[in-house]
């Protein structure tokens, strides 16, 4: 609901920036567009942003502290410093070009996200919905379904334990050999 994606995002700059999250006021109203747009503009002293998504809202959220105050957001750092006077976006609207923009890959669920705690989790949620992704790669459930799958073909517990490495070789799983 748009309540749920307003708060998500709320929670997302809060996180980010707790000193000044009250500057902001997020609201999002769905749409049937199928490309994500949000609106930017100033009432006294607060940012509003408006999106039809909590992704849109949340883009338009780091477009303003990218584009206005010059800030940065990474993997691995953060620029932060934000003018103590937030200035003045003057209404500006931005839709995005297309419907879905993707993310990640399978290495990178093996290599990384198999480590991760939900800290980390929740910081790189963050990071795609600030560039926009509405679409990120998601194995939840996979391994469970290659079990299902080869115990029907008749593998026992043993069989697939051989086959199957751990979380940082899930990308490879297609790759072993059954004997």
């Amino acid at each position: 609901t748009p309540a749920v994606q307003e708060n998500a995002v709320k929670g997302l700059i809060q996180r980010l920036i707790p000193k000044r999250a009250s500057e902001f006021n997020v609201t999002v109203h769905q749409t049937k567009s199928n490309h994500d747009t949000f609106q930017l503009s100033k009432d006294g002293n607060k940012i509003l942003i408006q999106g039809n998504s909590g992704t849109a809202a949340a883009l338009g959220f780091y477009y303003y502290l990218k584009n206005y105050c010059n800030c940065h957001i990474s993997w691995h750092g953060d620029q932060l410093n934000i003018p103590q006077q937030l200035p003045d976006p003057k209404n500006i609207v931005v839709q995005t070009n297309d419907r879905f923009r993707f993310y990640q890959n399978v290495c990178t669920q093996s290599y990384s996200f198999a480590w991760w705690n939900w800290t980390r989790w929740e910081r790189e949620l963050d990071w795609m919905a600030m560039n926009g992704i509405n679409l990120p790669l998601a194995f939840v459930g996979q391994e469970e379904i290659w079990r299902r799958v080869y115990s029907k073909l008749g593998l026992t517990v043993d069989e697939m334990n051989e086959f199957f490495g751990g979380p940082a070789f899930l990308a490879w799983a297609r790759m072993g050999n059954l004997h």
